[in-house]
């Protein structure tokens, strides 16, 4: 719901935190929710097989299926996004985080009905960019009582999985 909020009211939000906590799959669900929100629907950009800042523009550009053949790829790439409305994601930003931040204001300032989601370790550092940080999930102290600490999410989500795998898993004392 936090994200939402933000991608609703601002056109360029980051989500942060540390590797594996669970950003991307908080931005896969967000998109999945909003796939009818916009007149040209969302995209997801995985960026983790993105080697050079410089491939970028061609990276997003080939996840929405435009082309951005001819001239300067940057600029080809808001020409070709400016006329759109929709929710653009950009996975695993942290590696390339100069290029991204350079891209993302790029798209920013030409495509205004354009909003971005990006997923990574650390914020653009953009004016325009507004951030949601995510924390670890919470653990109750060393010795809680199993019902005590189903109440939280860290065991919760680790029940869950557990009885996924054997539904026989019961969290006892």
């Amino acid at each position: 719901d936090a994200l939402a909020a933000l991608v609703d009211a601002h056109r360029l939000v980051s989500v942060v935190g540390a590797g594996g906590i669970g950003k991307s799959l908080l931005a896969r669900h967000l998109l999945a929710a909003r796939r009818t929100a916009y007149p040209e629907g969302v995209c997801w950009v995985e960026l983790t097989n993105v080697g050079d800042a410089a491939e970028l523009p061609g990276a997003i550009a080939a996840a929405l299926g435009v082309e951005v053949a001819h001239g300067e790829p940057l600029a080809a790439l808001v020409a070709a996004v400016a006329p759109l409305a929709m929710l653009l994601a950009l996975d695993n930003a942290e590696h390339l985080l100069a290029g991204v931040a350079h891209v993302c204001q790029a798209l920013h300032e030409g495509a205004p009905r354009l909003r971005l989601v990006v997923t990574s370790q650390a914020t653009l550092k953009l004016a325009a960019e507004r951030t949601l940080r995510i924390g670890p999930l919470a653990v109750p102290e060393r010795d809680a009582a199993a019902a005590a600490a189903l109440g939280f999410g860290a065991v919760a989500l680790f029940v869950e999985r557990a009885q996924a795998v054997d539904h026989r898993f019961a969290l006892t004392d």
